[in-house]
């Protein structure tokens, strides 16, 4: 048996879909992954170039499945880096323990590093999976219940907000427009397009009107002086058809995106204004989100944190350079180990904060790592000394170790809210 790596096109994609919803226990109709192709890879963008499928040449069946989403992700400081968005990862369970899933993730950064992507990234269905591939932690998340009942916001709402419901057409332009306001500044966030917006709102329309169950979307907008500043997006999950205090309904907020802390407020209030409601869920939220201290009774927030965004490194050159740093100094990193002998070796760091200049040298060095190390440490959301703590670094001393920690450390802490 012979496993070849193979471009997906159009005689292959729905043997190729259904490859990879089977891993994850489900069969995609036609028209679902028509919709797929549509939604995740904007016009200009070539869906044949991006997705590759593993193939077992004594079958001529797919076995395995691969692919990349392009986003730009935003590095602290506000610059954009190009990054791969890994996905649609599996094989199949006739064919484990070949190395199919290795030689997948190889080609698909391979061939992102001839694109110029400067970073790869993934959430991962299985958190073991991908540090041996050089992937660090880059974002985390929390996933969040509270009983509206239970608490409610200490702080008012400004005059000059007001919020209006909008029909899903009208809410498609005005959160396309608030989200990339957001992401701009948000360290950690990723781009979307127009496709992506139409594809993660999509919605059954045989199951859009139920009046028990799951109901449709909602969408409020939000407008601080007549202009838009953030938007929330919710549907409800009721006991049954009848609008009344003892059915137990569940309000699921899909998203609240604000770009100043008056619209936050706001647009929280509303949440928690909301009738007919026992519980609030939202997931993908920043551990770091201020709700927590709105809250009279911030206990009644039942949080659960989990791993977010896992980023590796493709070049480091332009990734060290692209972000801005929190002190100047100069500084010699080592980055070595998991399966990148592309990319190892030390890096020396030369900046002023704002502008930055690395370059490959023979000196040695001052902080040694792994690459995923590294990709935790450059958004923020882990800290030098946490990984110090976990015999992950090593530093030459404590003054290197204060230093490398003192550039790297961000105000505002990563957060990214774009499944892929």
């Amino acid at each position: 048996m012979t496993i070849k790596i193979i471009p997906v096109n159009e005689n292959n994609v729905i043997e190729w879909r259904k490859s990879v919803r089977r891993v994850f226990g489900d069969i995609p109709s036609k028209p679902d992954v028509e919709r797929m192709l549509a939604g995740r890879f904007a016009k200009n963008t070539s869906w044949e170039k991006r997705l590759i499928a593993a193939l077992d040449d004594e079958t001529n069946k797919i076995v395995g499945t691969g692919g990349a989403d392009e986003f730009k992700i935003t590095a602290p400081g506000g610059k954009n880096l190009n990054m791969a968005g890994i996905a649609y990862m599996g094989t199949a369970p006739t064919h484990k323990r070949r190395g199919i899933f290795t030689s997948m993730m190889n080609k698909l950064h391979e061939q992102a590093k001839e694109r110029g992507d400067v970073l790869a990234g993934l959430w991962a269905s299985q958190s073991l999976l991908y540090s041996r591939f050089g992937y660090g932690l880059g974002t985390l998340r929390e996933d969040w219940s509270i009983e509206t009942h239970s608490t409610k916001l200490i702080q008012e709402n400004e005059t000059n907000i007001q919020l209006e419901f909008v029909e899903k057409e009208i809410a498609k332009k005005e959160l396309f427009k608030i989200y990339d306001e957001f992401r701009k500044k948000q360290n950690g966030s990723t781009d979307r397009t127009e496709e992506y917006w139409n594809y993660i709102l999509y919605e059954n329309e045989n199951s859009k009107h139920n009046k028990s169950g799951m109901s449709g979307l909602f969408f409020v907008v939000a407008y601080k002086n007549k202009r838009p500043s953030g938007y929330a997006f919710y549907n409800f999950n009721k006991e049954s058809g009848i609008a009344h205090e003892d059915d137990k309904g569940e309000l699921i907020v899909h998203e609240l995106i604000a770009v100043d802390k008056e619209t936050n407020i706001s647009l929280w209030n509303f949440i928690f204004g909301i009738e007919l409601v026992e519980k609030v869920t939202i997931n993908r939220r920043s551990p770091h989100d201020s709700l927590y201290f709105l809250l009279e009774n911030p206990r009644q927030l039942e949080r659960m944190t989990i791993d977010g965004l896992w980023v590796r490194i493709l070049d480091p050159i332009k990734f060290l350079e692209a972000r801005k740093y929190n002190h100047e100094g100069r500084i010699n990193l080592e980055i070595t180990g998991q399966n990148q002998s592309d990319i190892e070796g030390i890096y020396e760091i030369d900046t002023n904060g704002e502008t930055s200049i690395v370059k490959k040298v023979n000196s040695s060095p001052d902080i040694s790592m792994r690459p995923s190390d590294l990709s935790s440490c450059f958004f923020g959301a882990i800290t030098p000394f946490e990984l110090v703590n976990s015999r992950n670094i090593n530093a030459k001393n404590f003054d290197k170790l204060n230093l490398f920690s003192n550039m790297f450390n961000v105000l505002q802490k990563p957060w990214c809210n774009t499944d892929f």
